[in-house]
């Protein structure tokens, strides 16, 4: 998904419709509601009914109800204390900024005084035991994004960030050992690297309800950072990611690319990439399942003037349209399998190229076509947790158009539930 300047999607939150989608939820719905009304009346009145951030915040507890995935265990700022971004600015006092360096010294729950948009002049480091709530306003960060280095238990949710492609650096980079991780409600585009990593010892994230969109690269779990490359399978093979109920809309590739960890994708929506849509490699171990694949071959595409890339600033990847449907995803190991091959004699690698993989339920429409097939499916992941699984239709397509990115944060979990240790 090439950085468009058309693109004709909208940043903007949509109210949800409770009345004809969740009648026969009530009790959940109910809760929600009442979250809800006190999201809408705006952070000051979420903080003045609550001294602190605990579980006995309605607005709290509507967030922490909806985690899923293998980064359930985040509860960012729980039980710390509330910051209140009042300014705009980089950086100084009331600064977004200036409420991070504040989260080092314990856990943060950090809410917005009202709509802004951040022009950051360098990356934001996200410290331990901290949210970033901006539900109940509008919130873009501008040319930069969140680095989470080294850190334990963070919470980011709905936020916009827009590189602009001003600058080489990540929407939302998550590295160095750095676990419970819970990226939520997110709008991420137009970044001249990726959008999104989970890399270099990191695990236990979950990724849910993100719209990644006019950008090339788009996330990447994992990466190879040696010549050789299982020099750092130990380290990296511990990771474990749940991708569910994200919009990946006018992209190039890597929607995503995932090497040597345990990933489980379900319920995605992929549409309109350029190049690819998936690709998994070097013994990464992926539970495929329920996903949207949908592509038209005959539309038309606008790149930027301004697109870097390895192959050059200049690159045009409109030419790979036409035969873009049939890459729903690049087969299985394609993307290393020329530099395994490459090394394998000097490396004397004895690990597989391919990934495990177990592909189950996924649906393909307009010109998308299949791709990847079970590979030692046995050593796919099986959850160890119960989650929200839908079947995919093109009615949870929509949905997903229309509630993942940088909404509310209002989308409850499904009703049907599946996997380990469901109750009842």
């Amino acid at each position: 998904m090439n950085p468009r300047t058309n693109s004709r999607e909208s940043m903007g939150s949509r109210a949800p419709q409770w009345a004809r989608r969740w009648s026969k939820r009530l009790p959940r719905a109910l809760a929600w509601l009442a979250a809800l009304a006190m999201l809408y009346g705006g952070a000051a009145a979420a903080n003045e009914s609550s001294a602190s951030p605990d579980d006995r915040c309605l607005f709290v507890s509507a967030l922490l109800q909806q985690r899923e995935g293998y980064g359930a265990r985040a509860t960012g700022g729980l039980g710390g204390r509330f910051i209140e971004v009042t300014s705009d600015q980089d950086a100084g006092p009331g600064t977004l900024r200036a409420a991070l360096a504040q989260a080092k010294k314990g856990p943060t729950w950090i809410r917005f005084a009202s709509d802004m948009t951040i022009v950051l002049e360098s990356q934001l480091r996200v410290p331990s035991n901290t949210t970033i709530d901006g539900r109940g306003r509008q919130v873009a960060l501008l040319d930069s994004g969140l680095g989470v280095y080294g850190t334990r238990n963070v919470t980011l949710t709905p936020l916009t960030t827009d590189g602009r492609l001003n600058r080489l650096t990540q929407a939302v980079n998550i590295a160095n050992d750095s676990r419970d991780v819970w990226v939520d409600h997110m709008d991420l585009s137009r970044m001249s690297d990726r959008l999104l990593n989970v890399k270099n010892g990191s695990t236990d994230v979950t990724i849910s309800w993100t719209k990644f969109h006019n950008s090339n690269k788009v996330m990447l779990l994992n990466n190879i950072t040696s010549k050789d490359l299982f020099a750092n399978y130990e380290r990296d093979s511990i990771a474990r990611v749940t991708l569910h109920h994200n919009y990946f809309f006018n992209t190039v590739q890597r929607n995503p690319r995932g090497q040597f960890g345990t990933f489980h994708l379900f319920n995605n929506l992929l549409e309109n990439w350029d190049f690819y849509g998936m690709s998994f490699s070097l013994e990464a171990k992926a539970l495929v399942e329920g996903n949207i694949f949908n592509n038209d071959s005959k539309r038309e595409c606008v790149e930027p003037e301004f697109f870097p890339t390895v192959e050059g600033v200049k690159v045009n990847y409109c030419r790979y349209i036409p035969m873009a449907a049939k890459r729903s995803a690049l087969d299985n190991g394609a993307s290393d399998e020329g530099a395994y091959q490459q090394l394998k004699a000097v490396h004397g690698y004895t690990r597989d190229f391919k990934a495990f993989l177990r592909l189950k339920d996924n649906l393909y429409l307009g010109d998308a076509k299949p791709v990847l097939q079970d590979y030692r499916p046995e050593a796919a992941p099986t959850p160890p947790y119960c989650y929200g699984y839908e079947k995919p239709s093109a009615e949870l397509a929509e949905r997903i158009r229309k509630h993942a990115g940088n909404t509310s944060g209002d989308t409850p979990l499904p009703a049907s539930r599946v996997g380990t240790n469901c109750a009842g």
